[in-house]
């Protein structure tokens, strides 16, 4: 700054003597007068452009360093820190016995992008990827929105680019300059709740896909019905298919392959590896730091939420009611649906199914809906409703036997191990082949 003043300074002091001494100049002398006169608005634009910058970086260098001071400080930031730091150790420990089976092609399209805002997302099924697809969608500007929410689940499916059609160097290069990040979640829970989400609540593609063959290939004296269906799998039955899908690698799904298949974090540097567990605050920081917090916006989140999975699941049971009518009544359909909110802790288990599950009667879309919503209504406060998904969780691995337990840890042990967790849940642990007692209530019912 002291130097552009002392330059202006000296350029009026040379004009004025031009001006002064006019008569007395050479022509030479005039012309490099003029020359200099012509001169200083450029140099003063520039030294003006100069002093701008110096202090738009200096304002740059206060930022980050105000940034680094928080990042210190933030304890869901050193959260993060403490998870790439497990995680790192974790693929070093497991490198000798770490195989992925799903293709570099599945690994590919798991990959969402943004090149405007340099992000690079993992989408993880049945780990809030239905979430952040829409939110990809308002960055790529396919929806003119800034909430989410304000999208409903069912779609969620285009909208975003994948890496899908990409060379590898080109996505490199994407991954080198992005910030990238993935959410995993406890693989205990993801896989009950890729049994209750395609298997049990009503999902006639999964059930003519992986349910037949479930009925088939592992279970004795099965019906003509299951086996025309596979609607009535039970928790036992999938867990076996898991395990045997696992080590065959034969009729594997995204929605049950281990999380570190799909995204590869002992190869790929994630920047965050979010957990669904903290899902709120790890999204909120994830935003804040991509400096996404203007465009993408929430009322109520937790509100949100819940009033999402309950528009999604009549959305999604009366986009399949001619195929659930052809194996069981459709209000026998509606109340696994049902049911599923329940397992999920949305709605208490207090609150009883509305229509009758042994006929059909003709309920509507809207008056599904407004019997979820006045449910919902009567189920209490959030952590009441916890206990619910607690519950279903103990009900459901006390059906599953010692052996086949401890085949299904090792099935899932090195996501366990990468991501944190234990290898089988203490809660688990103490379960002894018998069901819980819940006041007579039962949240998988196959009958």
């Amino acid at each position: 700054m002291r130097r552009y003043i002392n330059l202006v300074t000296g350029l009026r002091i040379i004009t004025m003597k031009i001006i002064y001494l006019k008569r007395r100049l050479s022509r030479r002398q005039l012309l490099y007068g003029i020359i200099i006169l012509a001169l200083v608005p450029f140099l003063v634009t520039y030294m003006g452009q100069l002093t701008v910058d110096s202090g738009k970086e200096q304002g740059r260098e206060k930022s980050v360093l105000s940034r680094h001071i928080f990042m210190l400080n933030d304890p869901v930031q050193k959260r993060f820190d403490e998870r790439n730091k497990h995680l790192k150790y974790e693929c070093s420990r497991l490198k000798n016995y770490y195989v992925a089976q799903n293709s570099e092609a599945a690994v590919k399209e798991h990959l969402v992008l943004n090149r405007k805002n340099k992000i690079v997302y993992c989408a993880i099924e049945k780990i809030g990827c239905t979430f952040w697809k829409r939110i990809f969608q308002i960055l790529s500007g396919w929806r003119n929105v800034t909430n989410p929410f304000s999208i409903r689940g069912i779609q969620a499916y285009e909208g975003f680019s994948t890496a899908k059609r990409l060379p590898f160097d080109k996505i490199y290069q994407l991954l080198r300059m992005s910030t990238k990040f993935m959410f995993v979640r406890e693989p205990f829970e993801r896989l009950l709740s890729g049994y209750v989400d395609k298997i049990y609540s009503p999902n006639t593609a999964y059930w003519n896909f992986i349910g037949k063959y479930i009925v088939k290939s592992f279970r004795e004296n099965p019906t003509n019905v299951s086996l025309e269906c596979g609607h009535d799998v039970t928790f036992p039955e999938f867990v076996e298919y898991f395990v045997y899908s696992q080590n065959s690698n034969e009729r594997r799904d995204a929605h049950f392959v281990p999380s570190f298949e799909h995204c590869r974090p002992c190869e790929i540097d994630y920047d965050y590896i979010g957990k669904l567990e903290t899902f709120q605050e790890d999204t909120f920081h994830i935003l804040k730091k991509l400096d996404l917090e203007d465009m993408i916006k929430f009322s109520d989140f937790q509100n949100e939420t819940e009033t999402d999975a309950l528009v999604d699941t009549v959305d999604y049971v009366f986009s399949m009611k001619r195929a659930i009518v052809n194996c069981m009544p459709f209000t026998k359909g509606l109340y696994r649906a049902w049911r599923k909110l329940q397992i999920r802790g949305i709605l208490s288990k207090h609150v009883k199914f509305p229509y009758p599950t042994d006929r059909d009667v003709d309920v509507t879309p809207g008056q599904f809906k407004d019997a979820l919503f006045a449910a919902h209504a009567q189920s209490g406060d959030k952590e009441s409703r916890k206990k619910n998904r607690e519950e279903a969780m103990l009900e459901a691995y006390s059906t599953v036997s010692p052996i086949l337990m401890e085949r299904l840890r090792d099935a899932l042990l090195i996501d366990s191990s990468l991501f944190g967790y234990e290898k089988i849940p203490k809660k688990l642990l103490e379960l002894k082949y018998t069901v819980p007692d819940n006041g007579g209530f039962r949240y998988f019912d196959i009958s």
